[in-house]
């Protein structure tokens, strides 16, 4: 059982944010295994992975920054 003062709203994280965090991960994942690119001398999957793997660590950043500072 939840406690009688707790509510979704407490919580902090919109489930939109949430969602956004899932497909996010994916991205991440996906520009990851295409930033190996890099190494393998393919440089332009490999910079384009770099900036899907960049983009939601950035976009984690802020969430947590707009959350608690």
């Amino acid at each position: 059982m939840t406690p009688l003062g707790s509510t979704a709203e407490d919580a902090g994280v919109s489930l939109r944010d949430a969602v956004l965090l899932v497909c996010f991960l994916f991205v991440f994942h996906l520009g990851r295994g295409w930033a190996r690119g890099l190494v393998e001398g393919e440089y332009l999957i490999g910079i384009v992975g770099l900036l899907l793997a960049l983009a939601p660590v950035v976009w984690l950043l802020f969430v947590i920054r707009k959350a608690y500072f």
